[in-house]
């Protein structure tokens, strides 16, 4: 068993956080990784959110000290609700980018098998996700290194068979109320006695061609008129979803459905589409024309942290972390910012007439209109564009964070914030 061409780049004896939960995975991946000659930090992060973990724990601590690593036990705080796996997830690797900063490391290695990505297809698919999704799991991206993903689990029971390793037994993991673990124990067992064959590898494989497809198209949309209807006609299906969502992002990403009826607007399918927040595409003398919205301004809300309102046609959410991010946000739909730097109460409100902040990175001060007009929010529309404010502009949404909020090497709080549109049915 190998460690996989995601680490080709990295020298020998460069330094890697290796995350460590004590299970199979991540202890052969913790021996393969020091076999490989890495100086490796091995960290287990503990949820909190159930008994037993002093045990795991330990287990990491001595298997790091046996293949000459270190290893250090990271705390975080995931309370009990809604969405509990996303944001243990999200919290696992906030506090895993954090030692990595602390300690220097080149890359994180998290050790997600081809099983892992078989499992996240399906669940993806269960989601309805398009192409990026159904691609799963990169083997690299950003700092996160998954060098299992074309190892099996079975593989790496084997290894720590062989090397007198004793792994950890996590009892999430028999609980059928989550569903990865009730599409691991029951549907793909089910699905590969149908159809007589290994379901990891044929979905496995499938999210590398999916992968390799999303990438190119990624590549090419820059070069195309979202507004000329006959051009966007002309292209692929799939390229075209894509150049109308670029188009669209302002104030943030609409939603599949919305592309759709866009494409049909651009085909003569229909006349006019309605917009989340009141705007319009018509086609006018071959041209996709975006028509400003007229609306009374919606009165400002208070948004509790963490929570979430609705501000016009638009949710935010937000929440706060206690590490830094793995992969810093767009700052359009998603941000961050030193949660200790904000004052006071937040609310989502609309711009104030006159109203100026300091756009990160710009210098100096700016309309907020001014800088919504930027990223292309027709003036109609800009009554409505949701600020997130404590007294003055946190985050003007759709555009960036204001200077004074800005995350430093001296933030321990991060505070997150996320914007998608609430979209209804035609």
């Amino acid at each position: 068993m190998n460690l996989s061409p995601a680490l080709d780049d990295l020298a020998s004896g460069a330094t890697v956080v290796v995350g460590c939960s004590g299970g199979a995975d991540s202890l052969a991946l913790l021996a393969l990784a020091c076999e490989h000659g890495f100086d490796v930090h091995a960290v287990y992060v503990d949820h909190g959110l159930r008994r037993g973990t002093g045990h795991d724990a330990a287990t990491v601590i001595a298997a790091a000290a046996r293949f000459g690593a270190r290893a250090r036990v990271e705390r975080v705080d995931v309370d009990a609700g809604a969405n509990l796996e996303s944001r243990a997830r999200d919290a696992r690797y906030a506090a895993l980018e954090g030692v990595r900063v602390e300690v220097g490391a080149t890359a994180i290695l998290v050790a997600h098998t081809r099983d892992d990505q078989a499992e996240t297809v399906l669940l993806q698919m269960l989601r309805g996700a398009g192409a990026t999704g159904l691609a799963g799991m990169a083997a690299a991206r950003g700092f996160v290194r998954r060098p299992l993903l074309e190892s099996r689990r079975r593989e790496t029971h084997e290894l720590c068979a062989r090397l007198g390793l004793a792994p950890v037994h996590d009892p999430m993991n028999d609980e059928l109320h989550h569903r990865r673990v009730w599409l691991r124990r029951e549907i793909i067992p089910q699905l590969e006695r149908g159809a007589d064959r290994d379901l990891v590898e044929v979905l496995a494989r499938q999210a590398e061609l999916l992968r390799e497809d999303d990438e190119l198209l990624e590549t090419v949309v820059d070069g195309y008129d979202p507004e000329d209807a006959a051009a966007l006609g002309a292209l692929p299906r799939a390229l075209a979803r894509r150049v109308v969502r670029r188009w669209l992002t302002a104030p943030m990403a609409p939603s599949v459905a919305t592309v759709e009826r866009v494409l049909a607007v651009a085909s003569g399918g229909a006349r006019a589409v309605e917009l989340p927040g009141g705007e319009r595409i018509e086609r006018v003398r071959g041209r996709l024309v975006r028509v400003g919205a007229v609306g009374v301004p919606a009165a400002p809300v208070a948004l509790e942290v963490p929570g979430g309102v609705r501000f016009a046609d638009v949710r935010i959410e937000a929440w706060i972390e206690h590490g830094a991010p793995v992969a810093w946000p767009d700052g359009r739909s998603r941000a961050v910012c030193d949660a200790d730097l904000v004052p006071g109460a937040v609310t989502v409100r609309a711009s104030t007439p006159g109203e100026r902040f300091r756009p990160l990175g710009r210098g100096g001060s700016k309309l907020v209109r001014d800088a919504l007009a930027e990223v292309g929010v027709t003036a109609s529309r800009r009554a409505n564009a949701p600020v997130v404010a404590a007294d003055e502009p946190v985050w003007v949404v759709g555009y960036r964070i204001d200077h004074r909020v800005r995350v430093t090497t001296g933030t321990r709080r991060f505070l997150w914030l996320s914007a998608e549109p609430v979209t209804t049915c035609p």
